[in-house]
């Protein structure tokens, strides 16, 4: 008899759910999420000559843009060892502490077990147990309730879940609001957008190519922690003899394997970026040619409007702003016959600077406005402002401009969580432009990790709805919603997007308490369940009531989740549960029926559009472990990206001059400080920490916070530099209360040498029921960019532009 089977008793593992499910039910206990003990299934497995053994294989994590496949030893029907797959391409032979961790991760003891009905106040955590039926029927009600009173878009549906399947059919089918835009990790991405077109924060080329830079410069990335499998590119560029430069408030793990550290202060990376164009035009160490054929530098300008001079009939439209309206081909000035041309005429020779007059109107090259703006930012500014010695932002700036094919890699995380990240995403935009640092090979500027040209691209088909089912749009994104007017009266979510995905936690859940109704279905007890009417108990990534579930797509792989185990307690798959919900419409025959169907759809007729499907299909995949290359993957994989240097813009070069934002005064990057954390801020002297968050190895936003291995090691606590710490009478292991206006909570601290001082840091969230008072969003910031709702991406929830006073609890 195995462990596991002593361990309950004797039972199966199918009976001990069953029995479990029925102990549950007679206890009737209110205030807990879990009715059953998860113990038991975390004890290890042990070996016997009867036992039962088998290997399954999946697709991972998404939420950390990479998807590794995993080979996962199932002995007794219970997942009991997880590694890289064997089946994938080595060098795509991947796994970090997380996947490692799901052993733990999927029994915790925070899984919720069955569906339950709130019984207390919300925000109180009581509920008493109901069934699927019950918890069902009343979810549609209350849905049905709304939409009749209120109209179809004051239902608000959105997914956020580790159990995610990457669509969501029933926000579609009941056109619901789904809260627009995330607000999350694209505020550089909003800055760079109209300079190389839509969504080009994916870059082009393969990460693979940190190896043939000569430079690459880290803006607040940690791909060291937070996307652990990327660093193995990183770490090869290292032995390969390229120069690392970091710039962050914290001595990082990325920073300490780095050539340079560049320990900015919090919120002014773009002065130092600034710093750098200013001493690149000061030495003239720019690209000219690059500048002139491929950029939009040498274009006219009205210099009494600021308006771009343009042509009236050769229109294009403009698909990297929000507004997508057409503009008008642009002039140049052309040396040869002295006189305004459109920049695309054969045989023009464009001046870079100058003012000319034309019809009364004087014109001047965007270059030329450059230098103007450029001269409110001499090297002693950007020094003064960052904290960044002027030598050395002037060092940095000549290596990454003359010593070779250089990068820059940001982070959709430290960085780009202040008010200001577009000007940071624009002034970097200029940088790259200006060196020619762009779609050759070892150069490049995004977020590379997981995502853009890492890998070749599989072809798979969508699931479509009918035309007339899709979301409903209230232009409002749902950091907006506490307060703005709104027409929200009731809200599923597929996870915790509430406290996930906003800052201000105490507004945010003020508003979720004023609504009607809301459901959650989630894997844990994340900290948005407490608030819920009505919890349903979703199952993880590894579990489904099949043998198969993801069809992906990653790192140059098509991979099959296959040998699932079957889902826990009471639990369901995200695709079950939305066809439960769609059936109280009749809408369940729109949405697959099976994960097999839905995998089949996928793969149907690819390999007649994509050469490089040949050969994959379903019953290939399950023949073969459920995972297949694609032709070129490895490391070797090259795709030149950009090489001929046209780009999503409509002039289809890179466009440095950003004429919507005339109205905002931004056509150039004007540095501004951040809402609140920024050196003269008053409030300073009542809250004088800078109090910064950002992913860490242990988890993914609030991601694996269930896991009992980590919160052993690594539950909420806050980092703080000795001088600060020896100020407050604080040592490693107190207890101390984080607080501003805004709220407060109370964590363990961790005095850490390599903060600054002045500067906090936390892992970026876990659920509330792991602090003794409070939860670290009740203190980050929820201001907004006025300017930023005209960008492509809308406005960024600036989490790090947050000052904090600290005291022992």
């Amino acid at each position: 008899m195995s462990e596991a089977e002593r361990s309950t008793g004797g039972l199966t593992r199918r009976g001990f759910l069953k029995g479990a499910g029925a102990t549950a039910g007679a206890l009737g206990l209110a205030g807990v999420a879990g009715m059953t003990a998860t113990s038991d299934w975390l004890a290890p497995t042990k070996a016997h000559a009867e036992g039962e053994e088998r290997v399954a294989h999946l697709c991972h994590q998404f939420h950390c843009l990479t998807g590794c496949n995993l080979k996962c030893t199932i002995r007794d029907e219970r997942v009991s060892l997880i590694e890289p797959s064997d089946l994938a391409e080595e060098s795509h032979r991947t796994i970090c502490l997380r996947g490692i961790n799901e052993v733990a991760h999927i029994y915790s003891q925070d899984r919720l077990q069955t569906p339950l009905k709130r019984v207390g106040e919300r925000g109180e955590g009581k509920f008493e147990q109901i069934s699927w039926d019950e918890a069902i029927k009343t979810i549609a009600d209350a849905l049905k309730a709304s939409q009749e009173k209120y109209g179809e878009g004051s239902v608000f549906i959105r997914k956020s879940t580790e159990a995610s399947i990457g669509f969501d059919f029933l926000g579609q089918l009941l056109r619901a609001d789904q809260g627009g835009n995330w607000g999350l990790d694209r505020g550089q991405p909003n800055g760079m957008t109209p300079a190389f077109g839509a969504y080009s924060y994916c870059p082009s080329r393969s990460i693979h190519e940190f190896s043939d830079a000569a430079t690459i410069i880290e803006v607040g990335h940690n791909p060291l922690e937070s996307g652990i499998v990327w660093s193995r590119a990183l770490m090869d560029a290292v032995e390969a003899g390229t120069y690392v430069a970091v710039l962050d408030p914290r001595f990082s793990g990325t920073a300490s394997k780095a050539n340079q550290w560049l320990p900015v202060r919090p919120g002014t990376d773009a002065a130092v970026i600034q710093g750098m164009i200013r001493a690149i035009i000061d030495n003239q160490w720019y690209d000219e040619d690059f500048v002139l054929a491929h950029t939009s530098f040498p274009f006219l300008v009205e210099r009494a409007t600021g308006a771009s001079y343009r042509s009236a009939t050769d229109m294009a439209p403009n698909p990297a702003v929000v507004s997508g309206e057409p503009v008008g081909a642009p002039y140049v000035w052309d040396t040869v016959t002295n006189a305004p041309k459109l920049y695309s005429e054969e045989g023009v020779v464009p001046a870079l600077e100058g003012s000319w007059t034309v019809d009364g109107k004087e014109l001047v090259t965007e270059f030329t406005l450059m230098g103007e703006w450029l001269a409110d930012y001499p090297t002693s500014w950007a020094a003064s402002k960052s904290g960044i010695d002027e030598s050395v932002i002037i060092d940095l700036a000549d290596r990454y401009a003359n010593n070779g094919p250089a990068i820059i890699d940001y982070g959709l995380g430290g960085p780009d969580k202040y008010t200001n990240a577009d000007v940071l995403g624009h002034s970097m935009s200029i940088l790259t432009a200006l060196t020619g640092n762009y779609g050759r090979k070892g150069s490049g500027f995004g977020f590379y990790g997981g995502v853009g040209a890492d890998d070749p691209a599989a072809t798979l088909n969508p699931w479509l709805l009918p035309e007339e089912y899709g979301y409903n749009d209230s232009g409002m994104g749902m950091y907006d919603m506490p307060y703005h007017e709104n027409n929200i009266h009731v809200a599923l979510t597929f996870g915790d997007a509430f406290t996930l995905e906003a800052a201000n936690a105490n507004d945010m859940l003020a508003w979720v308490k004023s609504l009607d109704f809301f459901a959650i279905i989630d894997i844990y007890h994340s900290s948005a369940v407490d608030y819920a009417d009505i919890v349903l108990p979703a199952c993880t990534k590894f579990e489904c009531e099949e043998n198969v579930k993801q069809l992906r797509a990653s790192f140059g792989h098509v991979m099959l989740a296959n040998g699932m185990v079957d889902p826990l307690f009471e639990s369901k798959s995200d695709l079950q549960i939305e066809r439960l919900l769609a059936a109280e419409w009749g809408l369940d025959h729109l949405l697959p029926e099976t994960y097999e169907e839905l995998a089949r759809a996928s793969l149907d007729g690819v390999e007649e559009l994509d050469e490089n499907m040949k050969g994959i299909t379903y019953d290939a995949l399950l023949a073969q472990g459920g995972c297949m290359a694609l032709p070129g993957t490895g490391p070797d994989w090259r795709p030149d990206g950009h090489a001929d240097q046209v780009y999503g813009t409509p002039s289809t070069r890179i466009e440095l001059y950003y004429e919507y934002l005339l109205g905002q005064g931004h056509q150039f990057p004007v540095y501004e400080d951040a809402n609140e954390a920024y050196e003269d801020n008053p409030i300073k002297d009542t809250y004088p920490l800078y109090f910064t968050q950002g992913k860490s190895r242990y988890r993914i936003h609030a991601y694996y916070t269930a896991s009992p291995w980590f919160q052993e090691d690594y539950g909420p606590c806050v980092n703080i530099g000795p001088e600060d710490a020896e100020a407050r009478g604080i040592v490693t292991g107190d207890d101390v209360r984080v607080f501003n206006d805004r709220g407060s909570f109370v964590c363990k601290a961790l005095v850490n040498p390599s903060m600054q001082p002045g500067v906090l840091f936390m892992a970026e969230t876990t659920y509330t029921r792991y602090y003794k008072e409070g939860f670290l969003q009740n203190v980050t910031n929820s201001a907004r960019n006025e300017r930023c709702y005209e960008m492509y991406h809308g406005p960024q929830i600036p989490y790090n532009d947050t000052l904090v006073q600290v005291e022992k609890a």
